[in-house]
């Protein structure tokens, strides 16, 4: 008998090996059948309901094996990613802190404790584990990157950048490193550079939307306004918010003074509804053909709508001191 579970065991593990799941679980299940208490197939069928994403099934397997055998850290290694599945990262926590009892040192565990925790809040504990795992592996990814995130969150730049960069030194092929330097470097006015990288994530993924908008407000910084259009254009067509996008298109029509263009470029951005930036473009554009009125309009409308909003706020007093008329405009405040 205990010869034919080990041969059960095997062949179990070796077909889930080469991808073949569903002969996987069946061996599994009739190793269980064979033997209700074998922790192994538990843990295994555990696993395989994990890759589904049936992650309360997987809970159910992995209890089953930490009530036949608590300290049994495969079963409480999937149990706390299971419960991260399952968006109750307080038993994921609970579960992986067990699994350090048992093995300290085990580094994709501390990261996973530091990711649970940075996604709590608990910032200063998460970077605590961040770095314990740092001086395990010093380019270890997940600690990097958590420290990077966490260094944006504090709007912590240069350290963030050092984080991000170290990591893209490693893995050169992870597109949120890329995309995450990209746009502190954009933030900081490093044009050049953040478009490097943008590029370089979209030969990785040319589908990612952010990264295409990112190289157009690059772009658009540079004054580079038809390369711009052109990548906000691809942006839209991978996904982009299209009142975002079209807003940021009829915004570098309007510096190229291709006031149609811009003016057909807002009107469609607002068939997704309310956008006080769109509507802002379109005042300019009405400006800017001398329609006054109509820009009037659209800036009454705004305060109308928004009364506290620095933005608007300005714009239209803007308006009003270039374009006094006898108390015409009165009807702005």
């Amino acid at each position: 008998m205990k010869t034919k579970l080990e041969d059960l065991g095997k062949l179990a593990y070796e077909l889930k090996k080469k991808g073949k799941f569903r002969e996987a679980e069946e061996t599994y299940v009739q190793l269980l059948t064979i033997d209700s208490k074998n922790v192994y197939a538990l843990v295994g069928l555990g696993d395989l309901k994990r890759r589904e994403k049936r992650f309360k099934e997987a809970v159910g397997y992995y209890t089953r094996c930490l009530e036949i055998e608590k300290n049994n850290w495969y079963a409480l290694a999937g149990l706390g990613d299971a419960w991260r599945g399952l968006r109750n990262m307080d038993n994921a926590l609970r579960a992986w802190h067990h699994c350090l009892r048992i093995r300290p040192d085990n580094l994709k565990i501390i990261t996973r404790v530091a990711d649970g925790l940075r996604k709590k809040g608990d910032i200063q504990n998460a970077k605590e584990y961040y770095q314990m795992a740092l001086e395990k592996n010093p380019h270890d990814p997940y600690a990097l990157m958590g420290l990077g995130l966490i260094a944006m969150k504090e709007e912590d730049d240069e350290q963030a950048l050092k984080f991000f960069e170290k990591l893209i030194e490693t893995s050169p092929n992870q597109v949120i490193p890329l995309t995450s330097a990209a746009n502190i470097l954009r933030k900081q006015k490093a044009f050049k550079k953040a478009i490097e990288l943008y590029e370089t994530a979209l030969r990785i993924d040319p589908g990612n939307s952010h990264a295409w908008h990112g190289k157009a407000d690059c772009l658009r910084g540079m004054e580079e306004y038809l390369p711009a259009i052109e990548a906000w254009n691809t942006a839209l067509r991978h996904g982009m918010d299209p009142s975002v996008g079209l807003t940021r298109i009829g915004d570098a029509y309007l510096k190229l003074n291709k006031l149609d263009l811009a003016e057909a470029n807002y009107r469609k951005a607002l068939d997704s509804g309310y956008n006080k930036y769109a509507y802002i473009g379109l005042s300019n554009v009405h400006t800017m053909k001398n329609h006054f009125q109509k820009a009037l309009d659209v800036l009454s409308m705004l305060c109308h709508k928004e009364p506290d909003d620095e933005r608007i706020s300005m714009v239209t007093r803007t308006f009003v001191e270039k374009y006094p008329d006898g108390g015409r405009w009165t009807l702005l405040g």
